[in-house]
């Protein structure tokens, strides 16, 4: 999966690394949809970070409740890792695009 088709959650995060420099993560997450190559019926949810993910990643649960439970997780890892943020940072340039903003699929 290269795009997140169904987001549920898009945001900038700004924050500083360890060498003090400002930086802006887009935060993009997918609805939850069921593993169909899966036979025990598990569930996944699409997750990009950058800076933090290479790619867009998909995170697994038990149920879609799971799934996206396990993909605000992450969310929280990162978060814990960089530290202070602000939400909703307006980046100067434009970043890659991970997410297809119209929600379509």
């Amino acid at each position: 999966m290269k795009k997140i088709a169904d987001i549920i959650a898009h945001d900038f995060w700004e924050y500083h690394s360890v060498n003090g420099r400002k930086r802006i993560s887009e935060i993009v997450i997918g609805r939850p949809r069921r593993d169909v190559k899966d036979r025990h019926g598990d569930w996944y949810c699409p997750i990009v970070i950058t800076g933090f993910l290479s790619k867009v990643t998909n995170i697994f649960g038990v149920g879609p409740v799971d799934a996206l439970l396990n993909a605000m997780k992450l969310v929280q890892a990162f978060q814990d890792k960089v530290g202070s943020v602000s939400p909703r940072a307006r980046p100067n340039k434009p970043l890659h695009r991970i997410g297809n903003k119209s929600g379509s699929r």
